[in-house]
């Protein structure tokens, strides 16, 4: 077996692009990049907060790390918001409870 790496930089326009895309892994991409590196931290936590609701868990799920990474990165969310709709997510996927508690972990330790 191998591993590809992929470098998860890619740039806001691009980003954009693929947010549009109806392929799941584009989405996933977009996501992943803009928690590691979106310098607009207000535009990176709306982005996010809109994927939570999307109908692939795995979307869900990129969009729940995306937060830690940004917690991470900027030091701030808005957690009045964040935290009532990482619940939310909790309660519809289950299976996301350790990603969402990896992610409460780091809006914690860096917020």
């Amino acid at each position: 077996m191998s591993l590809t790496y992929q470098d998860p930089s890619i740039s806001h326009d691009t980003a954009i692009r693929l947010l549009a895309s109806e392929l799941d892994a584009d989405v996933i991409s977009a996501l992943t990049s803009i928690g590691l590196n979106e310098t607009d931290r207000n535009w990176a936590q709306d982005i996010c907060l809109q994927h939570l609701t999307a109908q692939t868990e795995a979307i869900v799920a990129s969009a729940v790390t995306a937060f830690g990474h940004i917690a991470r990165r900027h030091g701030e969310l808005d957690t009045d918001v964040v935290l009532p709709a990482l619940e939310s997510v909790k309660r519809k996927y289950p299976s996301l409870q350790g990603i969402i508690e990896d992610t409460l972990d780091d809006i914690d330790a860096f917020t």
